[in-house]
């Protein structure tokens, strides 16, 4: 019996170890799942989401870039804006100070025929009153053309005007005197004793008004 039985084991343990063999499951080292077609799937999967998380963080990069360009662009708009008004502000004083300069003996004799009909003739007057001097610009009851107007041509009547205009303009009152010639109701009349001038008066300190009188 024991013969038998160790002969049954000696044919048993061959057969047995060759079934265990065919059906127990292959095990793949782990290195060969690393790269499995599987993995290689995911992977591209995820790789795809961290392309996509890295782009848009350039595209949140590219979104502040934009911003500072914006609001450099609106900067320089506004400086440029300011610039243009400080040209404009400039230019119009600038045409003022043309348009005072441009205003010469011509035009004070336009001024006074357009006022009157005539073009008189004009003089600076020194009044003292009460301890105070001052002076007018009189509108003379002497018209270009008749007897006795003092000034022989019409040239030396408009040389006499631009000196006129000049010592107006040096002491800021040309401005003063041609509002006051403007709005007067006053005219000047030669038939009546004493003769009746149109007074214009100017806004001077002491030491002006003996600059101009002398």
């Amino acid at each position: 019996k024991m013969k038998i039985s160790a002969i049954a084991i000696t044919l048993f343990l061959p057969a047995a170890a060759s079934f265990v063999a065919t059906s127990a499951p292959l095990r793949t080292p782990a290195t060969s799942l690393n790269s499995s077609p599987f993995d290689e799937f995911l992977g591209n999967i995820f790789g795809k989401n961290e392309d996509k998380d890295k782009s848009d963080e350039g595209g949140d990069s590219d979104t502040n870039d934009d911003d500072i360009n914006i609001s450099s662009f609106q900067q320089e708009l506004s400086k440029r804006k300011q610039e243009e008004e400080a040209d404009d502000l400039d230019n119009a004083i600038s045409t003022s100070e043309e348009e005072e300069e441009e205003f010469d003996g011509y035009k004070m004799r336009d001024a006074i025929y357009n006022k009157y009909g005539e073009c008189f003739d004009v003089d600076f007057n020194k009044v003292d009153s009460y301890g105070f001097r001052s002076v007018y610009l009189n509108i003379m009851p002497f018209r270009l053309g008749g007897k006795r107007f003092r000034h022989e041509t019409e040239l030396d009547y408009l040389c006499h005007l631009q000196a006129v205009v000049e010592i107006l303009q040096k002491y800021d009152q040309l401005d003063y005197v041609l509002a006051q010639l403007e709005e007067t109701s006053k005219k000047p009349r030669a038939g009546t004793s004493p003769l009746i001038a149109v007074p214009l008066r100017l806004d001077l300190t002491e030491e002006q008004v003996n600059q101009i009188m002398g």
